[in-house]
Order: C-alpha cells, then structure tokens, then sequence
C-alpha cells in the first residue's frame, strides 16, 4: 500500500471534515466525515462550494480569509450550513499549499463544535447562578490554590471579613497573611491536610471588634478537584454566634425542664406534633402506671393503645376539636387508661399547645395526673351528700313533727293542768274547817306540782316556738330591748338590790321577740343564781369584722368547767329545785336562739367566782 492510500485510509476514518479546496472555493475532494457532517454528496459539494457551506454573516470571516491569504493558514470559528440550512458552530483550522509549479490549493479541516459549545454555554450559566448564590448568601467563601494563595471569595467575604475574622483577605495574597500568628503552624498542617484530600471543620470564638462579647465561627476546609487532581481549596465560613445561644439557652431549659419533671410526680409529655413523636420525661410514668418512659418511645402508639376502648374515641374527638378547629392554647381532659398491672386508672391529661404563624398547631407539651384516688373521694362525697340530704330532710320532717307536738302537747296538757288546779282550790276552799293540817299540806303539794308542771309546758312551748317561729328579721336596737328586760325584772332588781352596768349596745338585725327572750333568760340567771351578797350584772358589747360579741358578767356562784358544755342542754340541771327554781330549758333555748342568729354561746367560770356568759350574733 503506498504512502497516498495510507493517508487516504486515514482521512476516510477520520470524525472531523477534511476539505480540498481551490483559494476561489471551488471544492475538489471531501471525507466521509464532511457528507456526514453537511449533507452533501462530493459532487454536491463541487457544486455549491466553500460559499454553500460557510455563513456569509459569520463574524470575522473576510478577516480570517484575509489573514489565511496573508500567512497562509488560520485557525478561526465560523458558522457552518447544513444542506437541510441549519446553522451550526464550527472550528476551522485551514492552511494554504502548493506543491511544485501547480495551482495553490487550500486544505482545511472543520469539527462540529456544536456540543462544546452547549457545554460552555452550560458552564458560563452555571457559574453565573453560583456567582449569585455566593453573593447572597450570609456565609463567607474563599478559594485558595495549591500555594494557598486567594483566587476569589463571594460578596459576603468581602463585606463580613473584617467583622467575622477580625481580617481583610486580598486576591493574590497567602491565606495565612491574614491568620494570627500563633495560628500559623497549626493551619499550615490543616491545609496541608486538606489538599491531600482531607475535609476539616473546627469552631472558632473571636474577640468581637466592639464590646467583650465574643464571635463564633464555625469554618469548614474541603479540597477542590479538577479532573481528578486536587488543584486547591475552598474555605467556608459560617457565622453561628446567635446559634450557640440558642444552644446553651435551650440545655439550660432542657436542664431546668428536666429537674422540674424529676420533682413532680406527674407523667410529663412532649408530643413533636407534625412528625408524631413523644418525647416522655420524669418518673411519672413509672411510678403512676408501671410503665419505663424508654421502652414507651418506641412505640408511637404506645399511649393511644391503652386509653380505655369506651373513651378513646371521645379523647381523640375533643383533642382533634382543640387542636385544627379552634385557637386554643390549652387542651385538658379525663379519661381511663390501662396501667402495667391491667388496672384502669382515671387520669387527668392536659397539655399547652405551640401553635405556627399561621396557627397550626407543631407542638404540645403537657402533664398527665392519676387522680383515681380523687374520683373514688368524689364519688364517695356524692354518696355520702345523698345521705346527709335524705338525712337532714329527714331531720327537717322530724323537727317539724315534734315541734308540731310540742305546740299541741303544750295546749293540750295545759287544760288538764287548770282544771286540776281548780278544783284543788275549790276542794281546800269548800272543805277548810273539815280538812286537817295534812290535807291542807297535800292540797299544796298537788297544786305546787300542777304550777311547776305548767312551768314546764310554757318552757317547752317557748322552746319549741324558737325553731317554728316565722317573724320577719327586724333591726332591734338592744339598748331599749335591755330596758324592756329591766322592766320586766324590776321588783326581783328592787328586792334584790341588783346592780346593772350596760355599755353601749348596737342596733342588730334579728327576731325581735326571740332576741327579748335571750337577754332575759341570761339577766334572769345571774340575778337567780347568787350568793348571799347583792347582784352586780355588767352588760358590754365589742363589734368584729363579721359579728358583735356580746359579754353578759355576775358575780354570782359560778360554775364548774366540768358543765361549761352541759348547761346548754335541755332539761339539764345543776341544782335541786330547792335551792333553786327553774326548768333547765332555760339556756337551751337562748343556746336556740343564738344559732338561728349565726351566732354562737359559751361560758367562761369558775365555782364562787362569777360567770361570763358569751354570745355572738351575725351582722348579715
């Protein structure tokens, strides 16, 4: 094979355009690869020309001929068409021969430069939109080449060097210019790391330019390859001082939510709401209802599973309510859950909802409280009010019925009473010559016995008016109430020669006739109740935030405190009718009287020495 058809064999296979031309265009001969690349057929090719196939308006065209005609070759780009009359970039390299005494002609070679240019286009578009990124961004950017010297850096670095770094940084210059000295040693070994292919990362505190606060850094080394070498380095650096803030701020909430949960014994929640997470802390858990807060975590139906099956659906209805159909912060309610031992225990849920911008809820933190103890109480306390109600009502039904029979007891024994008195006087009267000293003392007995007898019913009837009485409430001023009393008194006072103090009292509101009765039972009994001397009664009052306090004080024989309790109650008496007179009903009923004035009555005394009686009565 000769030397020609070796050439030939290797322009046919070649992928580029191999044209022989005449300097006025004429095309005479083509490869495989321009029919492919044009369209063109060779004798197509003889027909149109270099004119068919080069754009006429591609730029610099008369020049790159001018300066192939001058220098005999040029290396160009042009605007090639296709038969079809697409237009496509193209790479020209071109040359001028002349072999011996022939015409000159011109060989020229053509790729399709097509993708290459896409590509250029692609990576021109590329670094415009990461040109833009790393000019709006926060974070500072600088690249450095093998020699750690500055190739470029973003916007930020430019403007947020000197305020992060403490440090300008220049293009051209070393990156270790602009370190602190003492850092020199230790970034020359971290760069010489990172263009061996290492990633390195540390975070930096630096001095504030203003102030003694301090700058956090968080800086970032990473190599940068180009085909497959690493050719330098880029230097990322991120501003995190309101990070770490925020960082220490929340392990110290952590810290201080963490010990508030251990000091309580309630089961303490943390529901991550969008990603359906609980976080549990404290021992509420398991000291409430058996269950380990770690082994809970696994599973995200862990709580849901043992709320009792007649509640679960009410639980999950009111807390959904809460949750995506209102604004509410709070959300609390009661139901069954199943403890470790298969119990149920009544819990009490409630928990404080975190809520976005646009309301949705992201977040809830709560507490669950096992409050069966309470429920038990509560239903206890029903049970036990049901009873006090039937009770009362059936001590209202009784009280009224014996006050019914007291009042008609009273009348009805009251007849009899006269009649046998009567008939006692008429009996002595007619028969007074003809009865011996023992009848006549008998007739006494009978009608001393009737008398006390009728004593006795008018107490009880008295005693039973101060439950059934209806009289509206009046204002009573007592200090012409006690001069009724004294009225009443006035003949035991003369014979008595008592001696009544009375200080200033105050106008009550209360049952006027029952009020009556009250001081003159107790000034009745320290007149009654006396030694051998003279009577002396002080009467005093003292107002209280709520009440008066009434003090009624003799001089009289006094009592023991043994029966400081005892005289209030009915029939009870201290002494024999000889040595002194009365019923016993007396103080049970001012005892009566003062609880239907919200009041209250006690004593204070001792055997010869007086008595203080004590009383209270309701302003309202």
């Amino acid at each position: 094979m000769t030397d020609y058809s070796i050439y030939r064999v290797m322009i046919e296979n070649a992928l580029d355009a191999f044209f022989l031309t005449k300097p006025d265009g004429t095309i005479l001969d083509v490869n495989a690869a321009a029919s492919s690349m044009f369209g063109y057929s060779l004798e197509e090719f003889k027909v149109i020309g270099r004119q068919g196939i080069i754009d006429i308006d591609s730029p610099g065209l008369n020049a790159f001929l001018e300066e192939r005609r001058k220098k005999g070759k040029v290396i160009c780009e042009l605007i090639g068409i296709k038969k079809n009359g697409e237009r496509f970039p193209i790479w020209v390299s071109s040359v001028i021969f002349k072999q011996d005494e022939q015409e000159e002609k011109t060989f020229t070679i053509i790729q399709d430069i097509t993708e290459r240019k896409r590509k250029e286009q692609e990576l021109r578009t590329s670094e415009a939109n990461m040109r833009m990124i790393l000019d709006n961004t926060d974070e500072l950017f600088i690249i450095i080449d093998r020699n750690l010297k500055v190739i470029n850096f973003n916007k930020a670095t430019e403007v947020k060097s000197q305020q992060l770094l403490g440090v300008p940084f220049e293009k051209g210059k070393s990156i270790l210019d602009s370190a602190q000295p003492e850092r020199v040693p230790l970034l020359k070994q971290l760069y010489a790391d990172v263009l061996n292919g290492a990633v390195r990362k540390s975070v930096v505190e630096i001095p504030a330019i203003h102030g003694n606060s301090k700058v956090v850094v968080d800086i970032r080394y990473s190599p940068i390859y180009e085909d497959g070498l690493i050719v330098g380095a880029i230097i990322n650096v991120r501003d995190i001082t309101e990070t770490k803030a925020k960082e220490e701020e929340l392990l110290r909430t952590n810290e201080r939510f963490f010990f508030a949960a251990k000091a309580t014994n309630d089961a303490i929640w943390d529901w991550d709401i969008q990603n359906d997470k609980v976080f549990r802390v404290g021992d509420g858990l398991q000291s409430m209802f058996g269950y380990d807060k770690s082994i809970a975590a696994q599973d995200d139906t862990f709580w849901i599973q043992r709320v009792h099956p007649e509640d679960l659906d009410d639980m999950i209805s009111k807390r959904e309510k809460i949750l995506y159909h209102t604004n509410e912060l709070y959300w609390e309610d009661e139901y069954r859950f199943r403890k470790s031992d298969d119990t149920y225990a009544h819990v009490f849920d409630k928990g404080y909802i975190i809520r976005d911008a646009n309301g949705t809820p992201v977040r809830m933190i709560g507490a669950t409280q096992d409050v069966s103890q309470q429920k038990e109480t509560e239903a206890l306390l029903v049970e036990l009010n049901n009873r006090l109600k039937r009770r009362a009502e059936e001590l209202a039904n009784s009280n009224i019925e014996l006050e019914r029979f007291a009042y008609i007891a009273s009348h009805d024994l009251q007849e009899p009473l006269r009649m046998v008195t009567s008939f006692l006087q008429l009996l002595k009267k007619r028969y007074v010559e003809k009865l011996d000293e023992t009848a006549d003392q008998y007739i006494a007995f009978a009608v001393d016995g009737a008398e006390r007898m009728k004593t006795l019913i008018m107490d009880l009837l008295d005693y039973s008016r101060v439950g059934s009485n209806t009289e509206p409430n009046e204002n009573v001023d007592l200090n012409i109430l006690i001069e009724e009393v004294k009225g009443v008194f006035s003949k035991t006072i003369d014979e008595s020669k008592a001696h009544i103090t009375v200080g200033p009292l105050p106008i009550v509101k209360g049952n006027r006739t029952q009020l009556l009765q009250l001081f003159q039972n107790l000034i009745g009994n320290a007149i009654k109740y006396q030694k051998d001397e003279s009577p002396v009664i002080q009467i005093s009052c003292t107002e209280q935030e709520e009440e008066y306090l009434f003090e009624i004080k003799d001089n009289g024989i006094g009592i023991d405190p043994a029966f400081h309790e005892k005289i209030f109650v009915i029939f009870h008496r201290l002494h024999s009718r000889s040595e002194y007179t009365g019923t016993g009903i007396g103080l049970a009923i001012c005892k009566k009287i003062v609880e239907r004035h919200n009041g209250k009555i006690w004593v204070k005394s001792m055997p010869g020495q007086g008595s203080s009686f004590f009383f209270t009565l309701g302003k309202r």
